[in-house]
């Protein structure tokens, strides 16, 4: 690991987002820091998902070209994985990507934590190599779909098997949990402190979710009181990369108290 921060100011902008996750508790190395394998997994995730758009197939990781940790992730990170197509083959496509950690909401700071090069094929059900077709414009760049919503892009993340239900769909309590987190990230940055989630005001499915979709968590703050922040969160899936569509997914609206905050008020009226 690099021992120089990488430090900037801002993250890049979202036209090449492909990841944005937070890592919990069961993410962590014996040291306390976030399992570098962790980090290792979500990189293959992102680069392969404008792989994917490019090619318009499944794709497999043949190499890691190159992967450079600069920094150490911690739990309550918001983690962005940026994702670009570099170099196109028969059947091969590189990406680059490139990792940033926003910490400490109190006083917000953007690191560059890691960056790497990994190369996908394109592969057929069988999984034969398949030949890359011409590049179409939003394939070549592997861009984020436009997505209807006009508040902050806080998480965008990918549930995976462990995550479904009995039905095959990806159980509401994974997304729900998500939404929790979503909403906290704007609340926490007001608040400038802890906040705990007090309530969910309204919570309605409108779409179930895949694995394999790219799920997104938009969140606005919409209220704030005297020690309580209330969010609105938008999520949408983004599904078959082959042929990409956006479909509305779920809407809720917490509310969210800040800790430190309302302790010191309950402390002082009890006093």
């Amino acid at each position: 690991m690099s021992d120089r921060p990488t430090h900037t100011t801002e993250l890049p902008p979202d036209a090449h987002l492909a990841l944005r996750v937070m890592p919990m508790p069961a993410d962590l190395n014996p040291a306390g820091d976030v399992f570098g394998g962790w980090i290792m997994s979500m990189v293959d995730i992102a680069g392969a998902l404008p792989a994917i758009r490019r090619a318009r197939a499944r794709v497999a990781t043949v190499a890691v070209n190159s992967f450079v940790f600069k920094q150490p992730v911690s739990v309550g990170d918001i983690v962005s994985f940026y994702a670009d197509v570099v170099t196109v083959g028969r059947s091969s496509i590189t990406v680059d990507v490139h990792v940033f950690a926003e910490r400490n909401p109190a006083a917000p700071q953007v690191v560059k934590v890691t960056e790497a090069r990994l190369t996908y094929v394109a592969v057929d059900a069988q999984g034969g190599k398949l030949l890359v077709g011409p590049a179409d414009g939003e394939g070549e760049a592997g861009a984020c779909l436009a997505i209807p919503s006009d508040k902050e892009l806080v998480l965008r993340t990918m549930p995976m098997p462990a995550d479904l239900n009995p039905a095959g769909d990806v159980f509401g309590g994974w997304i729900m949990s998500m939404v929790d987190i979503a909403g906290a990230v704007p609340a926490i940055r007001h608040a400038r402190s802890r906040v705990a989630t007090v309530a969910v005001d309204s919570f309605v499915f409108k779409q179930p979710v895949s694995v394999g979709d790219v799920v997104s968590f938009h969140a606005e703050i919409v209220r704030v009181g005297t020690s309580s922040v209330t969010v609105d969160v938008e999520v949408f899936a983004e599904r078959h990369p082959e042929n990409p569509v956006v479909v509305k997914v779920t809407e809720a609206k917490l509310t969210f108290v800040a800790v430190e905050r309302f302790q010191a008020t309950r402390e002082s009226a009890g006093g």
